[in-house]
């Protein structure tokens, strides 16, 4: 399918971008609490999307709906849809694991595991059955996250040693490895 810009000298029309997620009418609840209403909108894929907003707002439970970490947390109850794709993530017959494998989270607290940098990113590969070649898995997602370059002779050492950001890029090597 071919689709034309059309330019004039008061706008462009661009096709509308595909969407990596799609939320539709999402509301959630701790208890009897309404963090959440009615959310509705779209996240274009492949561009960085920011949520921002005062403290208490909602950002993270929104966040945390994404990927339904809300399943583990007693009491809270998510109602609407979140599509991934043609997958409806909330659908009754859509594996919550299923999910949390495809959709990471990167959280503003670097949290590595208390492993080297090369099992930190190795990890989620193993637990998912990844039968490849996984150094190179792990060297890949460290280029991507760039910090190839800082870590790739200190892979054995603990990744608790690693500066505070480069522990978040760590975390984020971790997910791209998946």
């Amino acid at each position: 399918m071919t689709t034309t810009v059309r330019e004039s000298p008061r706008y462009i029309v661009r096709p509308p971008e595909p969407a990596a997620l799609r939320l539709e009418h999402l509301s959630v609840w701790y208890g009897r609490h309404q963090a959440i209403r009615d959310v509705s909108f779209t996240i274009p894929a492949r561009r960085i999307t920011a949520i921002i907003g005062p403290s208490g707002c909602g950002k993270s439970t929104l966040l945390r709906a994404l990927n339904r970490m809300h399943d583990l947390t007693p009491e809270a109850r998510v109602e609407g849809s979140v599509w991934w794709g043609e997958v409806d993530l909330y659908a009754p017959s859509t594996d919550p694991v299923w999910v949390r494998r495809h959709i990471g989270m990167i959280f503003q607290k670097p949290n590595p595991f208390p492993k080297s940098v090369f099992e930190n990113v190795a990890f989620g590969l193993r637990v998912n059955g990844y039968r490849g070649d996984i150094a190179g898995r792990v060297e890949e997602a460290l280029r991507k996250a760039a910090l190839w370059d800082e870590v790739k002779d200190k892979l054995h050492q603990s990744a608790l040693a690693l500066s505070g950001g480069q522990q978040q890029r760590l975390c984020i090597a971790r997910a791209i490895a998946l």
